[in-house]
């Protein structure tokens, strides 16, 4: 129900980083950051009762479908254009 295509673009405000944990484990992790993410796509990211972000990393793979696809068709694009003159 409510089905829509979503914007591949949006990955392009994603960033991913490595971090260590700000709890007592001090773990070295990486991924995103919630409050990045929660500007871009805040269908992403929960929030506990504490109020500590969470983000839904899988649901993240649809936007980087879209924007694989994107890219797969600029190329295409680029490699299909016929340029008098040009040098290799």
């Amino acid at each position: 129900k409510n089905i829509k295509t979503l914007d591949g673009s949006k990955v392009y405000d994603m960033r991913g980083v490595s971090f260590n944990r700000t709890d007592l484990s001090d773990k070295e992790g990486s991924g995103v950051i919630a409050q990045e993410i929660q500007k871009v796509a805040p269908e992403l990211i929960s929030v506990a009762e504490d109020g500590t972000l969470g983000v839904a990393y899988g649901n993240i793979t649809g936007y980087l479908i879209e924007a694989i696809k994107d890219l797969k068709a600029e190329i295409e694009e680029l490699k299909n254009h016929k340029c008098d003159g040009c040098t290799k």
